[in-house]
């Protein structure tokens, strides 16, 4: 398989690839002709490779750069911490459940207590007429 090919290579201080375009012109870039590398048009980390003497290859010593989100993940500790708070709150949110069942039967039983008990049936005196 030939891999020979004209590229525009934009480059580091330290020579590894931050960009490239097969197509076209980039402003400031360096024109390659030459080999390349069979993962390097399928890579997704251009930046692992390196020109090195005009010959464009891949980097041995090259180490992804770890994404912020991974750099800063919380310790053991701040987990259990976490873990903790969210025990807590949610033991609280069901007291205040408890809570709030226990007031409305209570508000129940007192307004049972306070509402006069009327008898259903009242005697009422009928006339007699002769």
């Amino acid at each position: 398989m030939d891999n020979r090919i004209s590229l525009q290579l934009m480059l580091d201080a330290t020579g590894h690839v931050t960009s490239y375009a097969t197509v076209g012109g980039l402003t400031g870039a360096t024109t390659y002709e030459g080999e390349i590398p069979d993962e390097f048009l399928t890579s997704t980390q251009p930046q692992a490779f390196k020109l090195i003497d005009n010959v464009l290859t891949k980097d041995p010593n090259y180490v992804a750069p770890i994404p912020e989100a991974v750099k800063h993940q919380p310790s053991d500790e701040q987990r259990f911490q976490a873990q903790l708070a969210l025990q807590m709150a949610t033991m609280q949110k069901k007291q205040a459940e408890f809570n709030a069942q226990v007031l409305l039967q209570v508000a129940d039983i007192k307004e049972t207590a306070e509402t006069p008990v009327t008898s259903a049936t009242q005697a009422t005196p009928t006339a007699e007429t002769k």
